[in-house]
């Protein structure tokens, strides 16, 4: 994994400051992340390096698949890409663009994993919180799994907050197991 990150990150720098420049971030994060997935595909990923499909109408399928989000400035992207057979990579250039980009607009997205629905007033209190610790604006995507029993599982970026009942259950079973 860590190679694939290595070889996407000159890719994916040059296409952020391209970005960037022209005030497209969103835009191009949208293209990558469209194009990403499709590449993840199997379908898809069985047809690239396939010499019985040429590069040109793989990067075609990209450029429709991407619709009106495709620019010139993309298509050329994923020719670029398709030249040098980098296409695999297009999962991790779009994870690092998305970095990027949040570092340049100070923002974090943070995943809430709870045991029931949270309220509107605990997500702005975990929002608020979150803002403190990280000193950047936080997007909350909050989803339920039960099997937490109660608490919540909190990752944004590097950091994990593992307040749940399951894990404090897990903890107090293996201090009693000494």
């Amino acid at each position: 994994m860590a190679e694939k990150t290595t070889i996407a990150r000159p890719y994916a720098l040059a296409m952020f400051e391209s970005a960037k420049e022209k005030g497209q971030m969103a835009k191009v994060s949208e293209a990558l992340h469209i194009a990403a997935a499709a590449v993840s595909d199997p379908a898809l990923a069985s047809m690239i390096g396939n010499p019985d499909v040429a590069d040109e109408k793989i990067v075609a399928l990209l450029i429709d698949i991407c619709g009106d989000r495709a620019s010139n400035e993309i298509g050329n992207f994923f020719k670029l890409l398709a030249e040098y057979d980098r296409l695999t990579v297009l999962p991790e250039i779009a994870d690092l663009f998305e970095s990027y980009r949040a570092e340049e607009e100070s923002t974090v997205e943070a995943e809430v994993v709870s045991a029931a629905e949270l309220s509107d007033a605990q997500k702005t209190t975990i929002a608020k919180g979150l803002k403190k610790r990280l000193g950047r604006e936080v997007t909350l995507q909050c989803s339920i799994d039960e099997r937490l029993i109660g608490g919540a599982i909190i990752r944004a970026g590097d950091l994990v907050i593992d307040g749940s009942i399951t894990s404090q259950l897990n903890k107090l079973g293996h201090a009693l197991s000494r």
